[in-house]
């Protein structure tokens, strides 16, 4: 092989192999407010997906809260050697250094009516917006990536810390002040309607969350054991999301029996 041939092979190697590369540890900021989402390594788009990251965790709640169509994409991390502690009725007491995510998204209209705006008006919950088995990413294909919400467990309590997607899905950034983005909500009909998508800033987001309005202390809404007491499809299989979290060492404490459950809003029995 001539020597600037084989040369251009070897660059070419390298970058597949860049290409390749596993995405960096998930990276838990004890302070400050990184402008990038992508900063912390949590979920990612590369490749087609919006996935999440190596020890990041989806979940899902039984009965979410309905948000102008939008539908949710939930991620929970903890530090290696650290768990949450299980609460029966409230939220679970979770380590420093923990941290949830939440994607808000919308799936594109599927009778081929894009046009940078418009998203779909429905809360179909059947549709599977996984790419592979499983629901643990997001074809990005199919849907419209709005906001990502953090929730980061730091020495002083829970912090709330909004990220906006840009244009071209690729990263999402720091949005502290919130923001409003115009959208195009359509129906079955193929009927717009002007909506203007608005995303919180910090402080409306711990409005939501507050539980101690003179200490300012906020907590986790989603992550009850009620809320998250029923089987998950897993790119691995279906299993209940409680002893999956057990399983994956961040949670502890879980009782045998008698664990509260809500009822499934879409579940006809």
């Amino acid at each position: 092989m001539k020597p600037i041939r084989l040369a251009a092979s070897l660059t070419a190697l390298a970058l597949l192999a860049g290409c390749a590369r596993a995405p960096q540890p998930v990276h838990f900021f004890a302070a400050g407010y990184p402008e990038k989402l992508s900063d912390w390594h949590l979920v990612e788009a590369r490749g087609g997906r919006l996935a999440p990251n190596t020890g990041v965790v989806p979940y899902d709640l039984a009965t979410p809260l309905f948000s102008d169509y939008a539908h949710k994409f939930r991620t929970v991390w903890m530090p290696q050697g650290s768990a949450a502690k299980y609460d029966s009725y409230g939220p679970f007491d979770f380590p420093v250094g923990a941290i949830l995510t939440k994607t808000f998204f919308y799936p594109l209209p599927t009778n081929g009516n894009r046009n940078g705006k418009s998203v779909a008006r429905t809360w179909d919950t059947s549709r599977d917006f996984a790419p592979n088995a499983g629901h643990d990413a997001l074809d990005l294909a199919n849907v419209r990536l709005i906001e990502t919400r953090l929730l980061v467990r730091r020495e002083g309590g829970w912090e709330a810390i909004p990220y906006v997607w840009d244009a071209n899905q690729s990263d999402a950034h720091l949005a502290r002040t919130g923001d409003v983005i115009t959208l195009e909500l359509v129906d079955k009909q193929d009927k717009p309607e002007a909506f203007p998508y608005v995303v919180p800033n910090a402080n409306q987001c711990a409005g939501c969350h507050v539980t101690n309005v003179q200490a300012k202390r906020i907590d986790p809404l989603g992550p009850h054991a009620r809320h998250l007491n029923h089987d998950y499809d897993y790119a691995t299989g279906k299993e209940n999301q409680l002893a999956h979290w057990v399983k994956a060492g961040y949670l502890t404490g879980l009782p045998s029996a008698d664990v509260p459950r809500d009822a499934a809003w879409n579940d006809t029995r």
